[in-house]
């Protein structure tokens, strides 16, 4: 009989054990820091919304309307380089499609080449 509770007793502990570990291992809530709510979240693109001011701008022009660099806009992130935009709502634009609008641009982002062919 006393072994019978000791195997009892030695299950529940177990069980108590596994509880424990599940319980702590689950995903807890961030705190202190605040995201930028985004349509796309970064995740499926790699953009992701930054404050102007906090990177160099890494392009010259516009990617969506060829129009010059507003320093006052927002700018987003994407593959390690801060794209700047001409006016607000570009930005959003790109974030959805990024790989689409930097066609749009040279490689080292000081031209807008849309509709240009290249050879």
């Amino acid at each position: 009989m006393n072994k019978f509770i000791s195997s009892k007793m030695f299950l529940a502990l177990l069980v108590l054990l596994f509880a424990a570990i599940t319980i702590n291992a689950q995903d807890k809530p961030k705190t202190g820091k605040q995201e930028i709510k985004k349509e796309c979240a970064g995740s499926c693109c790699g953009a992701e919304k930054v404050k102007t001011g906090e990177a160099k701008i890494w392009n010259k022009f516009c990617p969506v309307k060829g129009g010059e660099i507003d320093t006052e806009t927002a700018t987003v992130e994407y593959e390690g380089k801060a794209i700047g935009f001409c006016c607000p709502g570009c930005d959003d634009k790109f974030s959805k499609n990024p790989e689409k609008y930097l066609k749009n641009l040279s490689e080292d982002g000081q031209e807008f080449i849309k509709g240009v062919k290249k050879s």
